[in-house]
C-alpha cells in the first residue's frame, strides 16, 4: 500500500452495543490492520460519520429506532458508490430484505450472526473494495499518461 493509500475502511452499526462488541471483535480478531473498524450503536451517528468521510464496508443493522439500515445505505451509497453493505437482520420481513438487495446491499446476514458467514461476507466485500480501488486507480493512471502524452 503506497503512503497516499488508506486501509480500506469498515463502520459497524446496531442499536445492541453487545452485539456492536461482538461483531468488531470477530473482525479485528480475524482483519487486524487490514480494516480500519469503527462502530456505532446510532443511525443518525452513523449518517453523519458516512457524510464527512465516507465508509467502504458498512455492516449495520436492518431494523434500528429513529433510522432504519435502508437509509444508512442510501446515504452510504450516495457519498460512494462502491461502498459496500452487508444488513444484519433477526426479524426483518422479507419485503425488507428484498429492498435492501434492490437498493445496491451486497449481502446479509441472520442474527444470531455465524461467526464465519460473518468473516466471509467481510472478506468478499473487502475484496469488491480492493478490486474498485484498483480499477479507480488504474482508470486514473490511464488518464493521466493519456494528458502527458497529448
Amino acid at each position: 500500500m503506497t503512503s497516499t493509500m488508506r486501509h480500506p475502511s469498515l463502520l459497524i452499526v446496531d442499536d445492541d452495543p453487545a452485539m456492536v462488541r461482538l461483531l468488531a471483535s470477530f473482525v479485528r480478531d480475524e482483519f487486524g490492520e487490514e480494516l480500519d473498524v469503527s462502530t456505532l450503536t446510532e443511525a443518525i451517528d452513523a449518517c453523519q460519520q458516512i457524510e464527512l468521510g465516507g465508509v467502504d464496508i458498512l455492516l449495520t443493522d436492518l431494523e434500528m429506532p429513529n433510522m432504519n439500515g435502508l437509509e444508512l445505505l442510501r446515504n452510504a451509497k450516495r457519498r460512494n458508490a462502491f461502498t459496500q453493505v452487508i444488513f444484519l437482520t433477526g426479524h426483518s420481513t422479507q419485503e425488507a430484505i428484498l429492498d435492501a438487495l434492490e437498493n445496491g446491499a451486497t449481502d446479509y446476514l441472520l442474527k444470531p450472526v455465524d461467526r464465519q458467514q460473518l468473516i466471509a461476507r467481510v472478506r468478499e466485500a473487502l475484496d469488491r473494495v480492493t478490486r474498485w480501488r484498483h480499477a479507480l486507480g488504474e482508470t486514473w493512471r490511464q488518464r493521466r499518461k493519456a494528458v502527458q502524452q497529448a
